[in-house]
């Protein structure tokens, strides 16, 4: 009786761990794709070699600095950004001087990198914006990666800041 009633409990316990696992997947498929709370700025570097990064983005054509950027990006393709304080520093005085931001998320398919621009949001002196849109998201993104930056007249979108990633799902 005793060994029945333990082969009982473990085949419970194993039950349990499956549908515990079933269920940890369905809710990481549905939930966030990325979330950041920093960014770092195009340095002066980057700005005077002009080289586009690793997903093909160029960086924007002067140094870039932000005080602060913070986001998160789903599954769905939800992307809320905050950017606080995104300048270029070597202008007198200090400011942005861009009128709009664009955020691109940029993603690793089995096709190679697929970059995915929203439409502009307005931005003032201070470098300021927030991004509360969808984008249309290739499945599957794998490493995602957000840049923030403009889309110039030519459709090219160049970057001023990108996400620090600290630890993904």
């Amino acid at each position: 009786m005793a060994y029945f009633r333990r082969l009982l409990v473990a085949a419970i316990g194993a039950s349990s761990l499956v549908g515990a696992t079933a269920v940890g997947v369905g809710a990481h498929e549905g939930g966030t794709l990325i979330e950041f709370d920093s960014m770092t700025g195009v340095s002066a570097a980057q700005a005077a070699a002009q080289i586009p990064n690793d997903r093909g983005i160029k960086p924007g054509g002067a140094p870039w600095v932000i005080s602060s950027g913070t986001g998160e990006v789903d599954r769905q393709g939800h992307v809320s950004v905050q950017v606080t304080g995104l300048i270029i520093p070597v202008l007198s005085p200090p400011h942005n001087p861009v009128a709009s931001f664009s955020a691109t998320v940029s993603c690793l398919t089995p096709d190679g990198v697929m970059n995915k621009t929203t439409q502009p949001v307005a931005t003032n002196p201070a470098g300021n914006a927030t991004f509360n849109t969808t984008i249309a998201l290739p499945h599957p993104c794998k490493s995602p990666e957000v840049f923030v930056g403009l889309t110039r007249s030519t459709g090219e979108f160049v970057w001023f800041a990108q996400s620090n990633i600290e630890d993904e799902d």
